[in-house]
């Protein structure tokens, strides 16, 4: 029975007992974020919970756990369940209702939930060898919401743009703000290879800032490809000799088309291949020192 972490103790996820009155199952108020495990380690975790942390500030959610009790909280949970690679999301809500369905009473505690599965590599790895095909949803993204940015268990309208995506065939679903340029995928960033240049769409128009984007931009910094992060049009992700996807599990997903159009060649492109390399030689030098320390 798989081990987990909630609120302090450490159970078997049958004897774990969540608040019924807890505004994360009541309003979806709460927080997560998702990290990639490998060889037991969490990567760039760093990242993750400087995320987690200001959005618990950004909605006002009473919680000041040092991130190195809850890196050891996470290790521990990985420990438990004897995974190597693995994903493991951490889940933090507001807790329990109160009095009010709007604000919670003062002094309320947070809920702390932390769990870990394996993760199959081998079929993410096939799907990298012929990318994935994405649908731009019927419905926009409002880019300018106060959520717009911060990762929300307040996810239903995520869930409902892959849903509508897989019914079409397709991998993964596309957002275009309100303002009719593309924002983000409903789990995903989105990038485009124009002229040689990588594009991105700035946060500004509703993308999450990404871990995973981050990381990308800093290979791309690193290798010396130009990167931008301005505005796309689906005309230019149409017309981009190549794209791709990113995200802390999939890390970086070639986009070989969208809706019935091939994106390039139809097929990972040079660029794509090339930042997938760098980022994976980055991961291999880190768990390397790991491994010397």
């Amino acid at each position: 029975m798989p081990i987990i972490h909630l609120n302090g103790q450490f159970l078997e996820r049958d004897d774990a007992a969540l608040d019924p009155l807890d505004r994360g199952v009541l309003l979806g108020d709460g927080l997560f974020e998702t990290i990639r495990c490998e060889a037991g380690q969490l990567l760039h975790h760093e990242a993750h919970f400087a995320r987690l942390a200001r959005g618990a500030r950004a909605l006002e959610i009473a919680w000041n756990m040092p991130p190195e009790e809850l890196l050891q909280i996470c290790q521990q949970v990985l420990d438990a369940n004897g995974l190597e690679l693995a994903r493991l999301r951490v889940t933090l809500t507001r807790g329990e209702l109160g009095n009010s369905p709007e604000i919670g009473e003062p002094g309320t505690s947070a809920t702390l939930i932390v769990h870990a599965a394996p993760f199959d590599q081998a079929r993410m790895d096939a799907a990298r060898l012929k990318g994935w095909t994405a649908r731009i949803v019927h419905f926009p993204l409002n880019h300018r919401s106060p959520m717009a940015r911060i990762k929300s268990t307040s996810y239903q309208e995520h869930l409902l743009a892959r849903l509508e995506a897989r019914r079409a065939g397709h991998d993964e679903g596309l957002f275009l703000n309100t303002a009719g340029v593309l924002a983000e995928g409903s789990m995903t960033n989105l990038f485009a290879v124009v002229g040689g240049e990588v594009l991105t769409p700035p946060v500004e128009d509703g993308a999450l800032p990404g871990i995973m984007r981050a990381q990308v931009l800093e290979a791309c910094s690193r290798t010396g490809i130009p990167c931008h992060e301005p505005s796309l049009t689906p005309d230019m992700l149409r017309t981009a000799e190549e794209a791709f996807l990113t995200n802390s599990l999939v890390e970086i997903m070639p986009l070989a088309g969208v809706e019935h159009f091939p994106i390039g060649t139809g097929e990972p492109g040079e660029v794509t291949t090339r930042l997938y390399r760098e980022y994976r030689r980055g991961v291999e030098a880190f768990l390397a020192a790991l491994r010397r320390s």
